[in-house]
Parts: C-alpha cells; sequence; structure tokens
C-alpha cells in the first residue's frame, strides 16, 4: 500500500536513537557543573533540538540562569561565556555519544516500511557534523540508515530556520512541502517543520518532553506515564505538531491514516 507523503524528514536522539535523548542531556549537565553554573534536567532539556552552541546560549539567557551567572560567577552571560560552556560541552559529548545509538524500538522497521512504499527518507540534527561523525556509524551499523543527512552546522542556520529540510526536499525532488512530514521529538524539530511548509508529528514517550529510559518509563505507574505522555504531547502541539506518536514504531499507521 502506498502513501501520498514522499519525503519524511526524521530528528535522531529520541526519534531514532538514544530513548530518553540521553547523551546530550548528560554532556549538557556535566559541561553546565564545570562551568559552576549547576542545572537540573528540566532547565537543561528546554531547548534541545537546536544547534547546540545556540543551545547553551538559550539557557544563559533565561532570566533565572543570567542572574545566577551575574551573583555567583560575577560576570556577564555573553558569547565568552557561551564558548567556554559550548567547549565544555563539545569535549564530554564524544565519550556518550557512541554508547547512546541504540534504535529505538521499532524505528527500524519503519525505515524499512519507508523504503516499500517508495518513501524518501532523510534527517535533520542539532548536532554538528564532526558528532554525528561518532554517532552515525554506530546507528546504521544497527540498522538506522536515512539516505541523507544535515547537520547543524552545514545550514546557514540551524532549527528552527527551514534551510536543512529545504535542501533534503530539493536534494529527492519532492514537492510541495505539503508532500513532506517532519518527525522529532522536541518543539525546535516541529518548529522546524512547520516552517518549511511540512506537517509536523511529534513524538513522545521515547523523547526529549518524557525525557526518561525505557526501564524509567516502564517503572512508572500507568497514570503517571499517561500524565508524562499527555504534558509531552501538550508541548509538542504548542509547537504545531499536528498529531504526536508515543513512538516512531507507530509512524506507518499514522500514514496510512492519513489516505
Amino acid at each position: 500500500m502506498k502513501t501520498n507523503v514522499k519525503l519524511v524528514i526524521f530528528d535522531w536522539a529520541g526519534t531514532l536513537v538514544d530513548f530518553g535523548c540521553r547523551a546530550p542531556l548528560g554532556a549538557f549537565l556535566e559541561a553546565f557543573d564545570a562551568a559552576r553554573l549547576p542545572l537540573s534536567d528540566e532547565i537543561a532539556r528546554r531547548p534541545m533540538g537546536a544547534h547546540k552552541r545556540d543551545h547553551v546560549r538559550e539557557i544563559l539567557h533565561y532570566p533565572e540562569i543570567a542572574a545566577r551567572v551575574r551573583s555567583e560567577l560575577r560576570r556577564e552571560p555573553d558569547e565568552s561565556l557561551v564558548t567556554e560552556i559550548y567547549d565544555l560541552f563539545s569535549v564530554r559529548l564524544p565519550a556518550l555519544l557512541p554508547k547512546h545509538a541504540t534504535p529505538i524500538p521499532g524505528a527500524v522497521e519503519t525505515l524499512g516500511w519507508l523504503r516499500e512504499n517508495g518513501v524518501f527518507i532523510g534527517s535533520t540534527t542539532g548536532y554538528i557534523r564532526s558528532m554525528m561523525d561518532l554517532l552515525e556509524p554506530a546507528a546504521r551499523a544497527a540498522g538506522i540508515n536515512p539516505e541523507a543527512l544535515i547537520c547543524a552546522d552545514e545550514v546557514p542556520q540551524s532549527r528552527p530556520a527551514p534551510w536543512a529540510c529545504f535542501r533534503l526536499a530539493e536534494k529527492f525532488g519532492v514537492y510541495p512541502m505539503s508532500r513532506c512530514v517532519k518527525v522529532g521529538d522536541t518543539p525546535a524539530d516541529m518548529a522546524e517543520g512547520i516552517n518549511a511548509g511540512m506537517i509536523a508529528v511529534g513524538i513522545s514517550e521515547t523523547g526529549n518532553e518524557v525525557g526518561l529510559g525505557p526501564e524509567e518509563l516502564a517503572a512508572l505507574s500507568p497514570a503517571e506515564r499517561a500524565l508524562r505522555r499527555n504534558e509531552a504531547e501538550q508541548r509538542l502541539r504548542g509547537a504545531g505538531a499536528s498529531d504526536v506518536l508515543t513512538s516512531v514504531s507507530e509512524l506507518p499507521a499514522w500514514l496510512m491514516s492519513r489516505k
């Protein structure tokens, strides 16, 4: 059976691999700790999906964090501090990336289904190319093999700008953009897709907005799990998602329901 969608553009961490989006979270927490500015998980996750330098910058400009920088570090939350913390993040992330390359359950099967149904598979990421050079080989060996990848440092502006999505649509010769779907687990992913004129589909349980590994998620009571999922769905819909799935494994059924 065919779908009218001709191109699906996936995010990576929290969507195809790295259940719970743990690798970038760990590196951000370690980096801010090293800068003597420890963060909660909730604050560290808030800008997830953006270029990682932009992620650092956004955190430093939260009023409560900027106030801490001035009172605790006796300096300004300026670009020099952005660079320092981004560099701390960049040296910590490589050790974490290969450990979090395991495909999310159902992701490999979903990519296979898309190929069988003539749908092109692209991908974008908030990681820069040198970071993806560490993650991508391990993920591809496990069956996560999009046909193209655009990294955050390969476009003039990363998410929420649409340039990476436009470049992928051009590569595969797909238009109008309404025949393309962006799938991701963060508000930044949704904004990227919406700004490109695409359908945006959010991922809740396996991604950043729930933010739990598979064992932690399974340990929740049904009521707590539903609450976490519903809160994630509200944030993703608020960012423009037309629909929210619990996992990428549900994408084939969702695509077929749109016929």
